[in-house]
């Protein structure tokens, strides 16, 4: 992998951001969770769309929890 030319996929303020390497380096230390480097920005944009998806089924499971039934 060549560090340079990476994808970060980051949580920063509960919010999944994915990064260039320039972007990544610039942040400050303890202000974001790692969740994984990649060697594509398509990869990490699908990753990021998959952990935003289970994050809304959780809600999801949550609400219908809640919501009184007929």
């Amino acid at each position: 992998m060549d560090i340079k030319n990476a994808w970060y996929l980051i949580e920063q303020d509960q919010l999944h951001h994915v990064l260039t390497q320039e972007a990544f380096a610039k942040l400050e230390p303890d202000s974001y969770i790692l969740h994984q480097v990649f060697d594509t920005q398509r990869e990490a944009l699908h990753e990021m769309s998959r952990l935003i998806k289970l994050a809304i089924d959780d809600v999801k499971d949550e609400v219908n929890k809640m919501a009184p039934r007929s």
